[in-house]
């Protein structure tokens, strides 16, 4: 997959049409906080979000003049409350992100963004969950996510931690799912095929591409034990990695724990 960025002489010409993404992409993301700023003194965000601007954040992709699919697996029913895992490929995954997930919406955050002059205040406002350091990190994440979830409010997390250098998935970092067994929430795969085509990491090209964005079956976190916990990493990593390599959705086999599966 990394050959796929590789210099073309094609873009050189794909230049000037680059800097019109990226500055259209940035004016359209101003335009969204400014008119949705002024709601939330009156409105919690997400009462509104799913009308105004979460969906047009997704709109930013149309920008790279992709093709967007979006599939949502059958099993999943636009389930409120759950941790939302995505393949962390580009500075547009969010925007991947905004254009598949239905219901209201947060991200997991450093909490050191938080404190950003602008930047920080905007998370805040729109329900970010701050992850912070320590030993007691863990649970004090999954008590705000538990909180997020009492207002119906769904969590996102890029389990990879840093972004593909090479269009190949990472591995998981398994703190994200002990978080959603704490918390109590399930876990939704949610995968992006194509964005490392369109704008990986460090790239400032942008190639129109085809983005296929797929949201993948709810799997229950109650009873788990760490050992399930990287069971569940795993089986994650695996649906995710099907998508990316061969747009293979999920196979109708449920997520046992290690406790029901040795019964």
């Amino acid at each position: 997959m990394s050959a796929g960025r590789r210099f073309r002489p094609t873009d050189i010409l794909l230049a000037p049409y680059s800097v019109f993404v990226w500055l259209g992409v940035i004016a359209w993301m101003i335009f969204l906080v400014l008119t949705a700023l002024p709601l939330t003194l009156l409105i919690p965000f997400e009462r509104f979000q799913n009308i105004w601007p979460h969906p047009q954040v997704g709109w930013a992709l149309y920008f790279t003049l992709s093709r967007v699919r979006i599939v949502y697996d059958p099993r999943y029913r636009k389930r409120r409350g759950v941790m939302f895992v995505q393949n962390h490929v580009s500075v547009l995954d969010a925007h991947a992100a905004c254009a598949a997930i239905p219901v209201p919406l947060s991200g997991l955050e450093n909490a050191a963004h938080l404190k950003i002059p602008g930047y920080g205040w905007m998370m805040r406002l729109a329900n970010a969950v701050a992850l912070g350091k320590g030993e007691a990190r863990f649970a004090a994440v999954a008590e705000q996510i538990r909180e997020r979830v009492s207002r119906g409010i769904s969590v996102l997390v890029f389990p990879e931690a840093h972004r593909t250098v090479d269009g190949r998935l990472r591995p998981f970092k398994r703190g994200v799912f002990q978080i959603a067994r704490d918390a109590g929430i399930p876990v939704v795969p949610l995968a992006v095929r194509g964005m490392y085509s369109v704008l990986p990491k460090g790239a400032f090209i942008v190639r129109p591409s085809t983005l296929e964005i797929y949201v993948g079956p709810p799997i229950d976190t109650a009873g788990l034990d760490d050992e399930d916990v990287q069971a569940l990493s795993d089986r994650v990593h695996e649906i995710i990695e099907g998508w990316i390599e061969h747009g293979r959705m999920a196979p109708d086999v449920p997520f046992a724990p290690r406790q029901s599966r040795a019964s």
